[in-house]
């Protein structure tokens, strides 16, 4: 008999927001009413049941493209915006100096990743909702 999974699987890149200034890339996985983030090294940083996470916000301040959860009794805060210190953004910056071209290419990548991380965020949003 089949069965079916109470919560959706959503899976997104994701930013874990470190003190003013850094972030470590990974990704936030729903599946099966567990909630975990995955950084991109493979290390496990949290995973708990969804019942169990507490005070999911998205602030207005993150324009729909982050939030804030605390599991575990420790708070996360997450972008679904790749920030401007990401090691890849870096790179593309550092590779494209001195092109004239390059500052439009950036800004219209920052559009991008901007619009994709506002759709996650809504996705996000409306999973997490759904907790029980």
């Amino acid at each position: 008999m089949p069965t079916t999974d109470p919560e959706p699987t959503l899976a997104s890149q994701a930013w874990l927001l470190v003190g003013l200034t850094q972030s470590r890339a990974g990704h936030l996985v729903l599946d099966r009413g567990e909630l975990a983030f995955v950084h991109d090294d493979g290390t496990l940083l949290f995973r708990a049941r969804l019942a169990e996470v507490r005070d999911i916000s998205f602030p207005w301040y993150y324009f729909g493209g982050g939030c804030k959860l605390t599991v575990a009794g420790v708070r996360h805060r997450l972008s679904f915006v790749r920030p401007n210190d990401a090691a890849d953004a870096v790179d593309r910056m550092a590779s494209r100096v001195g092109d004239a071209g390059a500052v439009l290419d950036q800004v219209t990548g920052k559009a991008a990743d901007i619009g994709e991380g506002r759709a996650a965020g809504r996705a996000w949003r409306a999973a997490l909702a759904r907790r029980t």
